[in-house]
Parts: C-alpha cells; structure tokens; sequence
C-alpha cells in the first residue's frame, strides 16, 4: 500500500550544520587566495609609464598600428599608447620621453613601435637610427629595443642603435647593453664597445672614431653632454671632445625639447659681421603681437621671440625665400608651446632666408604671425645643412590625380623614391629597394606614389 503525505507531514532531511559551515569557509578561502593572487599580480606587473612625443623636426608621422594609415604629427607633446609606430621622413627627427626618466631621438628615415610600458619600456625598431638615454629607476625592470637580430637592454646606458640596408649596429656610448641574438646565445657590450651584426657574423668591438664623428652621432653626444647626461670620457676623446666643451655646445636636436634653444643660446653674440639681416614685416598679415628675432651662431641661424596669444597650442616655426612666409607652404617645424627659441641648422650658402613663428590652434590653424626678418648666412657658418620636407616635394607627392598603373612596387633605389613612397604613406622596404602601400592602396610607378586602388 502507498503512503500519502500531506505537504505539512512530508518528511524532510536533517540539516547538517557542520557541512554546510565546512562549504562556506572553503568558499572564503577560495576567494581569498584569489584576491591575493591578483593583488600580487597587479603589483607584479609594475608601474605604467607615459610616454610622449616631446618634440619634432621635419615630417613626422604616427599610426596606431600596422594596419592603420599613417598621420602627420601637427602639436607636441603627444601621448604615445603602446603599439603606436612613429616615424621620421627625411631631413626630419622626433625626440620621446617618458616619466621613467628615459630619452629616445630618431634621426631620419627611422620607424620605431612601443611595444610595452607596464614595469618596463620594450621598443621594436624596424629602420633608422635611435639614440637613447636610460635613467637609472626603481619602479622599471628594463627598458629593451628588439631589432631583427635579436633583443637590446640597457644596463644604465646611453646607446645608440643603427639599421642600415645589410648591417645593423649598437654603439655603446656609456655604461653598458646586453643583447639576445636570436638563437639565444648572449653578448654584453660596454662604454667605448659596438656590437656589429651583417651577413658575415655577429661581433662585439672597438667603436671607429669616424662612426663617432658622423654629424647625427655627434649631435646627439654633444646634446647629451648639454643636458648632463652621462656619455664616457673615453667615447668623448674618441669623439675629438672635451667633457667641458662637449657640456657647453648647443648643437643638440634630442630629447630636452628638439632643437629648442636654451637662454644662453639665445644670448649668444654675432660674431660673423658678414651676415645680413633685415627686419621686414612680412606681407599682408595684419598687426602682431610676436616680436621674432635672428642671430647667426656656429651652428646655423638663433631664432628667439616674445609674446603670444592668449589661446593656441603649439608653435610653427618657417623658413622660406620670401617675406610672405606661411604654413604650411614652407619649411617649417613643430614646437611645443613653452618655448620662445631654436636653432635652424644651416648650411652659409650665401642665399637669403626669411624666417618667421605662428601660434598654432589645431582646430583654427596659425592664429598670429610673427614679424618675417630674413638672413644671409656666411659661409661656414654651419658644418651640417638642414633641409626640411619642402613645399615642392609636397606637392610631389600628392601631384597626380590620374592613375596610370596597378604595380604595387618600384624597383627604383634612389631617395627621391624612398622620399616619395613615405611621403605619400608607404613604407620602402629595404630587402627589395619597393615601396610598399597601406592597405587598398598600390603604387602608381609614373608618379611614384601610393594611391588608393
């Protein structure tokens, strides 16, 4: 016979106090050791480092990665997210730095990618030269550069590294670097050592006192010295430096602000009595407020200047051949908004130059112009020439509106090819002396410049 119950005789199971207390407890634990275990590896992690653009010269351009198009840099300083790639056309150098207290300048024609800065900074560099400066900190594990060859870290260094068409090398300015080839054996470098990697082999040897002596590598060791930063007495005498006199040349385009000139530089007096200077206004630009002044120094011509408006966001600084000067039809370069002077690289030609500052708003362009005094430097005034990404090279790259060709690369190895293709978005590849275009684009060899397909 079966039993009925009713819901208020049904029978029920004891409850077991004690196992269920035992369940609770566990689940306490469980989440403890997880909290534990993701507090220590947050911590483990380290410390997120921001990393910005200080300053450029030149064309400059940034993408957010591979896959997007490239932009041109208009305002510093700019945030640097990781995985950004940054890169220099010709005539042209960026300077980076980070709150980790390290510096990074590319020369021309250079491409670089952040590639981590969570308790370290990892760069890649795929072309170019980088110098770099890394300040000893806590909070940082390392600070690495991967190269093709392998894995650069510095161990308090100042170093630079070279990628040229066949060779690559790492020149070891201070302190020492280690690197990891790719085939995991290991080399360390120190103050006065480059690692040299070709076709050949990889060694490690005695830097040549002509590799330092190249107008980039000097710039850089003299702009160092300027700011204090550690470069070896041995590097500097193989140099043809003093510590003192290296310390006091304001040559320098790194990582302290470009080419920004300091006071005393501002100071500096004329020596050279054969240099012309006029102060006409430019034309056809209303009254301003900017005060633009010139002066020739050892190194090209001082370009110092007072007043602003009240609102814009970064100074245009423009060379051109005539009094109506503008941006962004003439040689220009970009600034940040705190500085009041800099120093235009030039050969003494004996051509006339005008020069000439705007304020700059990113949504209003230039806001005010400076006055528009011209120059005639004096030979020997420079022992380098800076040429920037001129007007008609602009124009070139962006000339043709007519498509004439579906061929995606050119064979053409010359650098007004290599000017071209980067100028217009591409990247020219070293392996195969072509150009390679962004995605949906193709290289149009009659104009020489990438276009959409």
């Amino acid at each position: 016979m079966i039993q009925a119950y009713s819901p208020s005789t049904y029978p029920r199971r004891p409850v077991k106090v004690g196992r269920t207390l035992e369940k609770w407890i566990l689940y306490l634990v469980i989440l403890a050791i997880a909290g534990i275990s993701l507090y220590w590896f947050i911590l483990g992690r380290g410390k997120t480092f921001e990393v910005n653009l200080s300053s450029i010269k030149g064309t400059v351009q940034y993408r957010a990665n591979e896959k997007d198009g490239w932009n041109t840099v208009t305002s510093v300083p700019m945030k640097i997210a990781v995985s950004t790639e940054i890169r220099t056309l010709a005539d042209s150098e960026a300077a980076i730095a980070s709150n980790d207290g390290s510096k990074v300048t590319l020369g021309s024609y250079s491409r670089i990618v952040l590639a981590g800065n969570v308790g370290e900074i990892n760069w890649v560099q795929t072309d170019g030269s980088s110098h770099h400066q890394t300040a000893k900190n806590n909070d940082r594990k390392s600070y690495k550069v991967a190269i093709s060859d392998g894995v650069v870290e510095s161990m308090g260094t100042a170093f630079e590294v070279k990628i040229k068409e066949t060779d690559t090398s790492v020149l070891v300015l201070n302190d020492q670097v280690k690197i990891t080839y790719k085939d995991k054996s290991a080399a360390e470098a120190k103050a006065g050592q480059e690692i040299m990697i070709n076709p050949v082999g990889k060694k490690v040897q005695d830097i040549d006192e002509q590799e330092l002596k190249e107008d980039w590598t000097l710039s850089q060791i003299k702009n160092d010295q300027k700011n204090l930063l550690a470069i070896d007495s041995g590097v500097l005498a193989k140099a043809g430096l003093s510590e003192e006199a290296a310390a006091s040349e304001n040559n320098g385009t790194g990582g302290d602000g470009g080419q920004s000139a300091n006071s005393t530089a501002a100071t500096e007096e004329n020596s050279n009595s054969n240099t012309s200077i006029s102060t006409e206004p430019a034309q056809s630009q209303g009254k301003s407020d900017i005060s633009l002044d010139l002066k020739q120094s050892d190194n090209g011509i001082l370009l110092s200047w007072s007043g602003a408006p009240g609102d814009f966001e970064s100074w245009k600084v423009l060379k051109g051949g005539s009094a109506d000067v503008a941006y962004p039809n003439d040689s220009y370069r970009t600034l940040a908004k705190e500085n009041n002077s800099y120093l235009w690289e030039i050969n003494g030609d004996g051509n006339n130059y005008f020069f000439r500052v705007c304020a700059y708003k990113n949504d209003g362009g230039c806001v005010a112009y400076s006055n528009a005094p011209s120059i005639s430097p004096s030979a020997g005034s420079s022992a380098s020439s800076d040429t920037a990404v001129s007007s008609a090279e602009s124009t070139a790259s962006t000339a043709s509106s007519t498509q004439t060709s579906s061929s995606s690369s050119d064979n053409s190895s010359g650098t007004t090819s290599r000017k071209l293709c980067e100028n217009s978005g591409g990247h020219w590849t070293k392996a195969s002396l072509a150009c390679k275009c962004p995605k949906g684009e193709v290289f149009v060899a009659s104009v020489k410049r990438c276009k959409k397909k």
